[in-house]
């Protein structure tokens, strides 16, 4: 921090977090800290930590204290991460239908909040001060490590109802200002919108240039069909999305700047990001236990695709132990050379419900699919597509075309609709449907797959 922001913040910052009696500073400073220890240390700290989670959840909190009957505290000391495999995996209903059962008043100061929807219905849970200061500090970590600090200018784009909620309150505008933050509603991404964001860059451009990962494609799509001028930010910062190579593509080559990636969710905070060294993401280490688990719960080695389930280490008041966020990812199984101990994702796949069932049993992974029409046969004729598949052997290639155009040729669906069957493994029903809009999901988010199949 530096100039007159920095003096401010050096002020407002401390104090703010004093008065709201939310350990931010404390946990920075312990987290910048050990992001460098020794493995072995740093291993030794989580183990801990996840050891006291535990314990707290297998003694105070009756759905855990239900579903993991037989776990002492003298085991879980013993082994904790043997002892976290053999506690439930936690899911979307669980925390509607058995709410009261998750939570433990710890006179931490609960905070009811919810999810951003993107899967359906918003799922209730509770924070605390202590989950709320570790999630802030880990945030801050994040842009640490693109480089990017309290005060540096920033532009946002998002969508969920609770960032726009009092914008116009003085209080809220004096803070972007001293902030020098602003925050773009990433719902409202028609020609004239994205014209005004263009001419925002271009007057101050931004450090950090982040926000939905769709709704700065779109715009980076929309500079380049306009044949438009944009000054760089220093960095962009995707997240609540899955960037897929072909969009970081085209996120630094109409920026001019590089991606870093971020992975979280509502209601355990940030899981993964992105160092400078571009190797995959990290697991947030201080606050978060990663595990990719096959359809039986098992873990899958590196470079398997596996479903998510994350657990969080501060939020003692709703633990959120195991927690399915409805994603897969796939483990690096290499260490980054920046020498952090946390360990590395490849990549973030996408929804669970993004994975199309084959007959034969096995799945084709959305990436196919998305580098179907977003790269191979990507002739600018399409703003947005979604494959949607509806039965075994029926999918329906929903499309938005470009004006002027009716999407992709005849040829060009031929084509598609040949590969689609080769990657399912049998004969298909190829339906190409032309849409006016593909409206985001409740959280804003856009989805290239989506599946009506379960996967047995």
């Amino acid at each position: 921090m530096s100039g007159w922001r920095g003096a401010v913040m050096r002020v407002t910052d401390p104090l703010g977090w004093r008065v709201k009696r939310i350990p931010v500073g404390a946990r920075l400073a312990e987290f910048r800290e050990q992001q460098w220890d020794d493995p072995d240390v740093w291993d030794a700290r989580r183990s801990e930590r996840l050891a006291r989670l535990l314990i707290h959840a297998s003694t105070r909190v009756p759905f855990y204290r239900e579903r993991a009957a037989g776990l002492t505290p003298d085991a879980i000391l013993a082994d904790p991460a043997g002892s976290l495999r053999s506690f439930p995996v936690l899911t979307r209903d669980d925390l509607t239908e058995r709410f009261d059962d998750l939570r433990c008043e710890m006179g931490r100061g609960t905070v009811p909040t919810a999810s951003g929807g993107s899967t359906g219905m918003p799922v209730r849970f509770l924070h605390d001060r202590q989950y709320t200061g570790a999630a802030l500090a880990t945030t801050q970590l994040s842009f640490d490590w693109a480089g990017v600090f309290r005060g540096d200018r920033r532009v946002d784009f998002w969508a969920a109802r609770r960032d726009f909620a009092g914008r116009h309150s003085i209080v809220r505008r004096v803070s972007n200002f001293v902030y020098d933050r602003e925050v773009l509603n990433a719902y409202r991404m028609g020609d004239d919108e994205m014209r005004s964001a263009v001419d925002l860059l271009n007057r101050r451009p931004p450090v950090s240039l982040g926000g939905y990962a769709r709704a700065l494609f779109a715009l980076a799509e929309f500079i380049e069909e306009e044949g438009l001028a944009v000054r760089s930010p220093r960095v962009v910062q995707p997240s609540a999305g899955t960037v897929y190579p072909h969009m970081r593509e085209t996120l630094e080559r109409v920026f001019r700047a590089p991606v870093f990636d971020r992975y979280g969710t509502r209601e355990v905070g940030l899981m993964a990001a992105e160092c400078d060294r571009h190797a995959g993401l990290h697991e947030i280490g201080e606050t978060t236990i990663l595990e990719v688990v096959d359809d039986h719960g098992l873990e899958v080695g590196p470079g398997e695709v596996g479903e998510v389930l994350v657990t969080n280490l501060w939020n003692y008041t709703m633990p959120l132990i195991r927690y399915a966020v409805s994603d897969d990812a796939v483990w690096s199984g290499e260490r980054c050379s920046c020498g952090r101990p946390y360990a590395l994702l490849a990549r973030v796949v996408g929804r669970t419900g993004a994975r199309f069932v084959r007959s034969d049993g096995g799945t084709t992974l959305p990436d196919f699919f998305i580098r179907l029409l977003g790269v191979d046969f990507n002739t600018g004729d399409v703003r947005k597509f979604q494959f949607v598949q509806e039965e075994i052997d029926r999918i329906t290639v929903r499309i938005v075309p470009r004006r002027g155009s009716t999407g992709p040729s005849p040829d060009a669906r031929e084509k598609i609709t040949a590969r689609i069957e080769d990657a399912m493994g049998g004969p298909c029903r190829v339906d190409f449907v032309i849409e006016d809009e593909i409206p985001p999901t409740a959280s804003g988010k856009h989805f290239y797959t989506v599946s009506k199949v379960g996967r047995s």
